[in-house]
């Protein structure tokens, strides 16, 4: 295992710039997950880590070692890829052992290896069928195996699970999770699903067009997005993004929200200092659907939670939770609320916003205000 560290990389294909600038660390044992959108860069960083690609400028250390330039044989990684890339024509124990054996490792060695990956993997029933006797589940659990035996410093994942349906996927989630928590190696993996991100990362690094929009935990990305394209991209359902409008109200600044029908929904700001070069002006307010919630269910260890009057447009029972749509800021708004929430489409109920939990973007910039 070792820690992994990109400094300033830079990828560029002629005239084109693909990656511009990423500067990331992850810890020795730390599981880095690359997540964005198609085409923001993420499976090219992957391959320059993984060598595949050269990089343009900058330098990516695993450990101590500079590996800019170094053959991928000579990086000391492990790659599993989204398409298995198994040999039909030999057995899971084949599969698993091949790379071993081309580097002469002697039999008994060999032996042992797929027998402790086999049995990490739960995959020792399967090790004398071929690949097309498998399900996709244990089909990437080989490809993982494979990976496994060669105990290298960093585990590269290449979006892994996106040609399983999405029950598997929940479970393969779970494996790799308990995989990554009983070996402690550094793993860095692609994924385009933030529910992947936020459920395995220990660091999250936030791509778009190239650079890096957000690096922080899964608690820092969620809660303290540092722009909308970062609010918007993780969580599902995504932040509620809303036009709001500051004014002076009795307690000092607010956020006003249109509603479309009745009064405007005004929302008392705390840290006015922040936000006072504002008034008068729009900004864009951003809050979870679960902190516009009903009352019964907001959170009662806040200490700023305001309740207001609102009218629901739709009603969305989800079994473990209700989810209401509204009209704020001129925008369709999503809560949610309890499974047992007493709403009901067309009526006026009570909700209740986390102001605790509420940012706020410039509206021009993109970028966090408070």
């Amino acid at each position: 295992m070792a820690s992994l560290t990109i400094d300033n990389l830079h990828k560029s294909y002629g005239n084109v710039d693909v990656l511009k600038g990423i500067d990331i660390e992850i810890e020795d044992g730390g599981f880095l997950v690359l997540v964005g959108p198609s085409g923001c860069g993420k499976s090219t960083l992957l391959n320059t880590i993984a060598g595949l690609e050269d990089i343009t400028d900058g330098d990516i250390r695993i450990g101590k070692q500079s590996v800019s330039g170094l053959a991928p044989s000579k990086r000391d990684i492990a790659m599993v890829f989204q398409s298995y890339a198994l040999y039909p024509n030999m057995t899971v124990a084949e599969n698993i052992s091949f790379g071993m054996e081309v580097r002469g490792v002697a039999k008994a060695e060999r032996n042992a290896a797929i027998e402790r990956v086999a049995d990490i993997l739960q995959i020792g029933q399967l090790l004398d069928r071929k690949p097309a006797q498998l399900s996709g589940g244990q089909r990437q659990r080989v490809a993982m195996g494979r990976a496994l035996v060669r105990d290298p410093q960093v585990f590269l994942f290449d979006e892994p699970l996106s040609n399983l349906d999405a029950k598997l996927r929940v479970d393969m989630r779970t494996e790799i999770k308990r995989l990554h928590q009983r070996m402690g190696t550094t793993i860095v993996y692609v994924t385009h699903d933030q529910i992947e991100a936020l459920t395995l990362a220990s660091k999250i690094a936030v791509l778009k067009d190239g650079l890096l929009q957000q690096f922080g935990t899964p608690a820092e990305i969620y809660d303290n997005p540092v722009n909308m394209f970062v609010a918007d991209f993780m969580g599902s359902p995504s932040m509620n993004l809303l036009e709001a409008t500051i004014v002076a109200s009795d307690d000092g600044l607010a956020a006003s929200l249109a509603t479309g029908t009745t009064a405007p929904v005004l929302l008392p700001i705390d840290k006015q200092e922040n936000i006072s070069g504002y008034l008068g002006k729009s900004v864009i307010l951003g809050i979870r659907p679960e902190a516009l919630t009903d009352p019964s269910g907001a959170d009662q260890a806040s200490e700023q939670i305001i309740e207001r009057e609102c009218l629901i447009d739709v009603v969305e029972p989800a079994g473990s939770d209700t989810f209401a749509v509204l009209q704020l800021g001129g925008k369709q708004a999503i809560a949610r609320l309890r499974a047992n929430a007493k709403v009901q489409t067309g009526q006026t109920t009570s909700l209740a916003f986390d102001m605790a939990k509420v940012v706020f973007f410039d509206p021009d910039t993109t970028n966090r205000i408070l």
